[in-house]
C-alpha cells in the first residue's frame, strides 16, 4: 500500500473502533513514514488485515504494480498483493525470524492458488530465497 501520513484519518474513518482494533493514529503515521507495517483486526471474526507500506526496492515496486483491487465491505475496497508476492514476502519473513507459520501459510497459498511460476522463481532467485522455498 502507498499511504501518505495526511491520509491516515481518512483510512481509519472506514473502521469503526467498536468493530475493529485499530492502532493509534500516531503509530500508523510512524509506520507510514518508516515504510513499515500495521494491522487492523475485526473483533467478532478475528480477521486480521496487514497493511504493508510499499518500500523502494525493485521487488516492492513491481509487487505494487501487480496488486489487485478487491471489495472489502459494501462501501470499501482494498488493494491486495498477488499470491506470488505474498509467498515472496513470507519467505523473506521466514528468513528473518524462522517462524514455521510463514511456511504453513505458504503451503496453503500454493495449494489454493494458480501461480505465475516464472515470476515467482525469478524473485526467489533474485532475493536469494531458494533455500527457504525448497522447504515448501
Amino acid at each position: 500500500m502507498e499511504l501518505k501520513t495526511g491520509s491516515v484519518q481518512k483510512l481509519t474513518a472506514h473502521f469503526d473502533e467498536e468493530e475493529y482494533y485499530l492502532p493509534p493514529e500516531e503509530v500508523i503515521m510512524s509506520e507510514t513514514t518508516s515504510r513499515g507495517q500495521f494491522n487492523i483486526i475485526h473483533h467478532d471474526s478475528g480477521l486480521k488485515i496487514d497493511f504493508m507500506i510499499r518500500k523502494d526496492s525493485p521487488h516492492s515496486i513491481e509487487e505494487f504494480h501487480r496488486r489487485r483491487r478487491l471489495p472489502f465491505t459494501s462501501d470499501f475496497s482494498a488493494w491486495i498483493a498477488s499470491p506470488e508476492d505474498v509467498i515472496i514476502k513470507k519467505l523473506s519473513f521466514y528468513r528473518e525470524g524462522g517462524s514455521e507459520k510463514h511456511l504453513t501459510d505458504i503451503r496453503g497459498i500454493v495449494a489454493q492458488s494458480e501461480l505465475d511460476e516464472t515470476y515467482l522463481n525469478r524473485w526467489i532467485s533474485d532475493l536469494q530465497l531458494k533455500t527457504y522455498w525448497d522447504k515448501i
